[in-house]
């Protein structure tokens, strides 16, 4: 059930927005697979999960706080609704009740969009330590698809049949997403899973040299195509994926060997030169040498180096958002709200075509639009994170042994938590399903999991 979870949520979940004709089969499928799960879930589970089910609860009992009808003059005094408040007086209606979002109905709809985090949430709570490899494996074979649909957009047109959303970023290589920068932290991610999968294959008793090298080229291969992405999180994202994976894997080779080498009368005999296990970092330099010089297309390094960063859209319209943090951060103006409440800050030098859809900054919008006690929930969903994360200690978190997805999850987390400062991966449905899974991996260790050395 958890595979098939996944598949249909990263087909179905890849874009933001509230009008994607997907979402009903989203959020419908996310219910039906909550309730085959709950069919299946015991107590130990339900032990499990029952911190981030509370959180999740408590963002949810929020959001329909939001939606509570005010009375007019307690309605007026919160900050921010000055122009409403002229435009119903001027309308002769000054005694309306509204509730503290100013979008009732896209606060609505991400009240509906919690479907799919309680969703992820019950069907990975019975996961096991074999469970989760499989998972896992399931999840880099997405990241590998998403990487192939990306070069079938690529060389196909912004017409092509392989973008799977009306407004996305044509012409660029967005896989299984509307945005390339979702697509690059699900490689990202992928590229560090690859590598903590090879660390145990090396750390197998009797390893499989076929998959291990599988392992290695695919983890290869996916950092090099996040930098093609073109965009300039990712290919942060990937650097930090990439070293730590390495880290993971040469830790794993120098205490259990080279895949490919061989006990002969006591003595490892190399079937492979030492040199192999460095050879990754020069192929990758070559490979993206190479992708820099003979490709005219917009990859995350010259994106870098342009000089029109400072003219992008999301510097320019910073100090209205910070606006809007001071405006709104007691209570906020509603989950879901971001784009028309922005359109009340917007100066008449900021005004195009296309429109302003999030902050760019996750955190910011959070509050923008969550107020102080998003915050605080947030908070401390963060503080548990930690606590949980260190509960064995920092050297056993570092250290690890086979089947130990600690370390794993939690730099996913912080790859996504990174990307969050400068977009907005975690409103992706499936990227949240991604993130969930993490967090059960960092957090909720299933007490049927056995140690594997």
């Amino acid at each position: 059930m958890p595979i098939l979870f996944l598949g249909f949520v990263f087909l179905t979940g890849g874009g933001s927005r509230s009008d994607l004709t997907s979402l009903p089969l989203l959020r419908g499928g996310a219910i039906l697979f909550a309730f085959g799960a709950m069919l299946q879930m015991d107590r130990s589970d339900w032990r499990r999960i029952r911190v981030p089910l509370l959180l999740l609860i408590a963002m949810t009992l929020w959001m329909i706080v939001q939606l509570i009808p005010l009375p007019p003059a307690l309605w007026q005094s919160l900050p921010g609704r000055e122009t409403i408040v002229a435009v119903d007086r001027l309308l002769g209606q000054p005694d309306l009740w509204r509730p503290i979002s100013l979008t009732p109905s896209q606060s609505f709809d991400s009240l509906l969009a919690m479907t799919v985090p309680f969703g992820a949430l019950l069907i990975f709570s019975r996961g096991d330590v074999e469970g989760n490899t499989r998972i896992l494996f399931a999840i880099l074979c997405i990241g590998c698809g998403s990487a192939l649909m990306g070069f079938m957009q690529m060389l196909s047109g912004p017409s092509s049949g392989a973008y799977l959303y009306r407004i996305t970023n044509s012409n660029e290589m967005v896989g299984l997403f509307a945005n390339r920068n979702h697509n690059a932290m699900l490689l990202a991610s992928a590229v560090m899973i690859s590598a903590m999968l090879l660390r145990d294959e090396i750390m197998r008793r009797k390893r499989r040299d076929v998959v291990s090298v599988c392992l290695g080229l695919i983890g290869l291969g996916l950092a090099v195509v996040t930098i093609l992405v073109g965009s300039r999180a990712g290919l942060v994202a990937v650097a930090i994926a990439f070293a730590v994976g390495y880290v993971m894997v040469t830790s794993a080779w120098r205490s259990r060997g080279l895949p490919g080498e061989r006990k002969v009368q006591g003595r490892r005999a190399m079937v492979f030169p030492r040199w192999v296990v460095h050879a990754p970092v020069a192929l990758i330099a070559l490979l993206l040498a190479a992708a820099f010089w003979a490709s005219d297309r917009s990859t995350g390094l010259t994106r870098i180096m342009a000089p029109d960063v400072a003219a992008d859209m999301r510097f320019q319209a910073w100090p209205i958002v910070r606006s809007m943090v001071e405006t709104f951060w007691a209570f906020g103006s509603g989950f879901g709200s971001f784009p028309d409440v922005y359109e009340m800050f917007e100066p008449d030098r900021l005004l195009q075509p296309s429109y302003f859809n999030h902050a760019h900054n996750d955190w910011a919008e959070i509050l923008i639009t969550g107020g102080i006690p998003a915050v605080v929930i947030l908070l401390a969903t963060i503080v548990w994170i930690a606590r949980a994360a260190l509960r064995g200690g920092l050297s056993s978190l570092l250290k690890g042994y086979r089947g130990d997805t600690r370390l794993s999850a939690l730099i996913i987390l912080l790859l996504l938590a990174m990307g969050s400062l400068v977009d907005y991966p975690l409103r992706v449905p499936s990227i949240q399903v991604l993130a969930i899974l993490m967090v059960i991996l960092l957090c909720c260790p299933n007490s049927a999991s056995t140690r594997r050395d």
